[in-house]
């Protein structure tokens, strides 16, 4: 490059750029070679020659690269091409003729040559690239992959594109209207043949045979067809990009149709709402909840049954609506779960919640909603109707329904917030609860009271009907209080359930959206157990002990009437109460402890359980079946040592709570006697006073004992705090990263596990393009792998930054960004099941079809074809009934179907053959997806783009294989260790 730079710099013209102080490109026989810096390019709509409105990004140009001008005063589009600086950077204007004369000299063509070949290569692939980022004719997978040397005849339905080098072609000017570039290009007809550029980013069709053959760019600039060539893809150039602009527009007028349209709905929507007020035929009570107002009927739909659970849905944006999944993208927008439900037998008599229906055999969504009385109603959001359902017309609903779960709000979670977030939706209960409580410890007053009246009053006048008052009295005392438990045990049991429904799956939930570096820190067996702590803590809680705090609570006023008969035994009660509260405080502080430290033992206990079954086979290979099971054992008995002593400490409670009546007992006694109330009480006020003390004392040892339990939950509640407390990965303020492209950058990076570790990254600084087929390389502990973690956002960077399309990683929905990747590894698992769902997995829109592709692109389906069953056959757990090869072939089918955009492979096909390798990058080839392999075989690698070679962290070199193996350096040295 040296050479030929020292040419332009000495006869171009140097323009310096800074940030802002765009150029035109609109000079045909202008060059622009970039000596220092970046260059966007943008493209512009021209008004009489000068750029007017809005521009669209193009391409970037980097430093040693060209830009050529383009005839935009002579396209018929009014398009233009705008070069700006992203820095200071300095460019020389430079003459093509010139160029031209160096390239078609004889003399000078070995020395520049080669230059001007890869100068012109990267312009090509440049502007090609630009063009297939457009959104209104995307690059799509080619038929044929096309090198240097091929004979192809192209055929109408069929498409073309460079497997890696740009090629070129000639095309003779009674054909060239048969040619298509990118779907909508059409070739001005050129004056005499031409030879025209095909690159990876670009693809050609026909409306009829066209007989072609293929050289490379250092043979075709030696011809004048070749710069004849480029000049004729001027217009094809500005014809492609003013349908993108046209597009674009298009779609910015659809949206400001739909804000408008959207405005007044709500403006109709308001004036309904007014007429309701008077006129409660009118009112559309459904529609009045809906947060979002929209066209979209389901979405409508949803918001109504997602209202309830007061869950804020978001409309799916239409770059990531996959089309044959509208709820799923409505789910995914809104970062909420959802299932099936079946709706069996009579399912509108239950409170199954509220449901999203649609009509049979129809599209037409329905919001299934329960109202009072254990039924339902449907409300259909297109007709704007509302009917209650009956056996007469629950026919016309289909079977299937949906419904959505709520998630925990995006922070770390407190007691108090699951509380909150348990009991959301049953307020109705909990006050029919408190209100059931109140009534009943009410009732419970009248039994001392008349205790008192029957031995004051009733027994010393002998008032034989007045006795019979009283025992009816509290005969109807006794069947109200029975009602009211009963009432209360009802709306108990509706929160138990509802509040485990919502809480578990919640905290699934949280834990599936938790950062990978957060499993890092627990065993699968410990961390199970963790996240099953909050439904053995609703258990603990549930049924007595919530109604026996509740009845403790409520039974204080039985305490308030000790001080309406003594106020001093009042308060000897008061004393014995609180030297109680004080024991039972002491004991509960004992008892957790242990309980802590009992399930912690538990959940290790757990983790090695689920460790040690995995490796029975390799502990009996080599003979250590008794060193794993005394492993176990040491875990096992101090996990029952714990819980012996906590048992211990539970017996002392019990044992406390049952002499603690008598001992009570006594000492009030004792007081009343050597006190001077000895006198001032009546016998049926002493009575009632100790009726009134044996009811407080019961709902204080009842709670004492609740309190057993109360305190175990505190354990448990810290050993799944950490999935409380940890931030999701994914949160509100993550952006939708729209459909990627394949471009990746990472910048500056560097990482390291723990702060106090080395780094295993250090400056990692690499660019790939849409497309592009890389490999990593390196010993092992090079790094490889790690950066693939943080490429999937698994780990997250100290310093530097990953860019997928230049969006910042750590500001993407990484869910949204993983749909998009393909990752296969060389100890993937296979899921039990058949090949088929194995292939396609819970993807409702994939077909047989589709998996039959999959797997031949994956060289897979003349196995599957020699199997008795074909794609049904079952695979056991761990897929040990098929090779290592089968295995890996099936997992790169799995991952091959879904047709992603970036591609990884981490040793994926170490088990694999040289004749299938090839069927497989082959069919990666079509696909035109970014390919990132990892490989320890460099020989596997012979045809990548390019390979990045690391070494303790660092990116060591950077390269072909041929340049690299010609290079002293790692690569050669490995690759050296393998041949020898």
């Amino acid at each position: 490059m040296d050479v030929l730079k020292e040419i332009i710099k000495r006869e171009g013209k140097p323009i310096p750029m800074t940030v802002n102080t765009p150029f035109l490109m609109d000079q045909p026989d202008k060059v622009w070679f970039i000596d220092q810096g970046q260059i966007n390019v943008y493209t512009v709509q021209l008004a009489q020659g000068q750029p007017e409105g809005k521009r669209f990004y193009f391409f970037t140009a980097n430093q040693h690269q060209i830009l050529m001008g383009l005839d935009s005063a002579n396209s018929q589009f009014n398009i233009g091409f705008s070069a700006d600086a992203t820095e200071d950077s300095l460019v020389y204007e430079f003459d093509l003729r010139r160029l031209k004369e160096l390239a078609l000299d004889k003399t000078g063509s070995e020395a520049y040559l080669p230059l001007i070949a890869q100068l012109v290569s990267e312009w090509v692939e440049n502007v090609f690239f630009g063009i297939s980022e457009n959104e209104n004719h995307p690059n799509q997978a080619a038929s044929v992959l096309i090198k240097k040397g091929e004979r192809v005849i192209l055929r109408e339905g069929e498409s073309i594109a460079a497997q890696k080098r740009v090629v070129w072609a000639t095309i003779r000017t009674r054909k060239s209207d048969a040619l298509l570039i990118n779907s909508n290009g059409k070739l001005v007809k050129p004056p005499s043949d031409i030879l025209l550029p095909l690159c990876r980013e670009s693809f050609w069709e026909s409306s009829g045979n066209l007989g072609l053959k293929f050289i490379d760019t250092l043979e075709a600039i030696q011809d004048e067809a070749a710069w004849l060539g480029l000049k004729t893809l001027d217009e094809t150039i500005f014809s492609l990009e003013k349908q993108e602009i046209d597009f674009v527009s298009k779609n910015e007028q659809i949206r400001l149709k739909a804000k408008y349209q959207n405005q007044y709905i709500k403006t109709v929507q308001a004036l309904k709402d007014a007429e309701g007020i008077l006129n409660k035929e009118a009112a559309d009570k459904y529609a009045r909840s809906l947060r979002v107002q929209t066209d979209d009927v389901l979405f409508n739909a949803c918001q109504i049954v997602a209202e309830p659970s007061r869950i804020r849905l978001t409309p799916p944006f239409e770059n990531t609506k996959e089309g044959y999944d509208p709820i799923g993208d409505i789910a995914r927008a809104s970062k909420v779960r959802y299932r099936e439900v079946l709706l069996e037998g009579k399912w509108w008599q239950n409170d199954s919640g509220a449901l999203l229906g649609f009509v049979k055999d129809s599209e037409t969504p329905l919001a299934l909603m329960p109202v009072k009385g254990n039924r339902y109603e449907a409300y259909n959001p297109v007709t704007k109707e509302t009917f209650r359902v009956t056996a007469d017309n629950a026919e016309l609903i289909d079977k299937v329904a949906f419904t959505f779960y709520k998630p925990f709000p995006k922070k770390k979670i407190t007691l108090t917030d699951l509380l909150r977030f348990g009991l959301l939706k049953e307020r109705r209960d909990i006050y029919i609860l408190i209100v059931m409580g109140v009534i009943g410890t009410g009732l419970g007053l009248i039994t001392p009271i008349l205790t008192g009246v029957l031995f004051d009053t009733v027994i010393p006048n002998a008032g034989k009907f007045q006795v019979l008052q009283v025992g009816f009295a509290l005969l109807m005392a006794l069947v109200g209080y029975v009602l009211f438990e009963l009432t209360e045990g009802f709306a108990l049991l509706r929160i138990e359930t509802k509040m485990d429904h919502s809480l578990q799956a919640a905290v699934w939930d949280r834990l599936l959206d938790l950062p990978a570096s957060f499993f890092r820190k627990f065993t699968t067996g410990d961390l199970a157990d963790r996240a099953m702590g909050i439904n053995e803590i609703r258990k603990l809680l549930s049924g007595v002990v919530i109604t026996t705090i509740l009845s403790s609570v409520f039974s204080l006023l039985n305490f308030f009437l000790l001080f309406y008969y003594s106020v001093t035994l009042a308060f000897v009660a008061l004393g014995i109460s609180i030297v109680e509260v004080l024991i039972m405080y002491w004991i509960g502080r004992w008892q957790i402890s242990r309980e802590k430290k009992a399930l912690n033992y538990d959940g290790k206990t757990q983790g090695v359980v689920l460790q040690l079954l995995n490796g029975i086979s390799k502990f009996r290979v080599t003979g250590t079946e008794i060193r794993a099971f005394n492993h176990w054992l040491r875990l096992f008995n101090k996990s029952k040592q714990y819980s012996f002593e906590a048992a211990r400490v539970e017996n002392i409670q019990t044992l406390i709570n049952s002499v603690m009546p008598l001992i009570s007992s006594a000492i009030i006694y004792a007081a009343f006697f050597g006190s001077n109330e000895w006198g001032k009480l009546s016998t049926g006020q002493f009575l009632a006073f100790n009726a009134a003390y044996g009811a407080f004392l019961s709902a204080m040892l009842a709670m004492s004992a609740a309190s057993l339990t109360i305190f175990q939950v505190f354990p448990i509640y810290d050993r799944t705090r950490p999935i409380l407390e940890t931030m999701p990965e994914n949160d509100d303020r993550k952006s939708n990263p729209g459909k990627l492209k394949g471009n990746i950058e990472v910048s500056k990076v560097n990482f390291r596990y723990n702060k106090d570790a080395p780094l295993v990254l250090n400056d990692i600084s690499l660019r790939l393009r849409s497309g592009e087929y890389v490999a990593f390389v390196g010993a092992s502990g090079s790094g490889k792998s790690t950066l693939v973690r943080l490429l999937l956002g698994f780990e997250k960077p100290e310093v530097g930054s990953i860019f997928y399309d230049n969006q910042d990683l750590n500001k993407l929905d990484l869910r949204l960004v993983r749909r998009q990747i393909g990752v296969v590894l060389q100890d993937g698992q296979l899921t039990p099941g058949d090949i088929f769902s194995n292939i396609v997995g819970s993807s409702p829109q994939l077909t047989m079809d589709d998996a039959w592709e999959a797997a031949k692109m994956a060289a897979f389906d003349e196995d599957i074809k020699q199997m008795p069953m074909g794609m049904h056959t079952i695979i056991s757990e761990g897929g040990s009934t098929l090779s290592g090869g089968q295995k890996q072939r099936l997992l790169i089918a799995r991952t091959l179907v879904h047709k992603p955009r970036i591609v990884i492979f981490d040793e994926a096909t170490s088990a694999l053959d040289n004749r299938t390798q090839a069927v497989i990058t082959e069919s990666l080839n079509k696909l035109q997806a970014t390919r990132i392999v990892i490989a320890h075989r460099l020989s596997t690698i012979k045809n990548v783009d390019k390979i990045f070679v690391f070494d303790q962290g660092r990116l060591a070199q950077v390269g072909t294989y041929d340049e690299l193996l010609d290079k002293e350096g790692l690569f050669k040295a490995l690759a050296t260790r393998q041949l020898a």
